[in-house]
């Protein structure tokens, strides 16, 4: 069985990001911060197409101390979508937390289902191991859904997992 450990901010989606700043979190004793308010060190993009860590389109980004995923520069989507990886380290036993919201629209041509749906990707290959035009990394993801345009109603989150098998006893 192959062992994942890389952390992912899956940003798969399709429309702005926003998660609250880091100076706004107050860190319990033994936990780690690992996004810096400041800036994207420590963190890998890899866009679809395009080689790991190269900043396509500012597709992720810090503004006001908060990690922002927004494809408000492509004209169309055209099927790149994005993730950011933690590469400063390994994890395998962690607690994970997490403040998200979807802001804007989503960006011209992108599919339905990706309508306010971004994630977590707990458990992911390597970015380096990535192909250059690979869609997802193979991965265990709490996927993050926001409400429908249409009002319909939908689950708020839900596992995804590409090129994963996952059993449940």
């Amino acid at each position: 069985m192959r062992r994942f450990s890389a952390l992912c901010l899956c940003l798969a989606l399709l429309l702005p990001l926003s998660v609250r700043s880091a100076d706004e979190f107050k860190l319990e004793p033994g936990f780690k911060l690992i996004f810096n308010g400041k800036n994207l060190d420590g963190w890998a993009p890899k866009m679809t197409g395009y080689p790991l860590c190269e900043k396509h389109a500012d597709t992720f980004r810090v503004a006001n101390g908060m990690l922002q995923a927004s494809y408000d520069k492509y004209a169309k989507f055209e099927d790149k979508f994005g993730h950011l990886f933690y590469d400063r380290q390994k994890f395998s036993h962690y607690i994970i937390a997490a403040e998200y919201r979807f802001v804007g629209e989503q960006v011209a041509g992108g599919p339905d289902w990706a309508i306010r749906n971004n994630g977590l990707m707990l458990h992911s290959q390597s970015p380096q191991s990535m192909g250059k035009d690979q869609d997802f990394p193979i991965s265990v993801e709490v996927q993050l859904l926001g409400g429908l345009p249409n009002g319909k109603p939908r689950s708020t989150a839900n596992m995804c997992s590409p090129g994963t098998q996952v059993f449940i006893n």
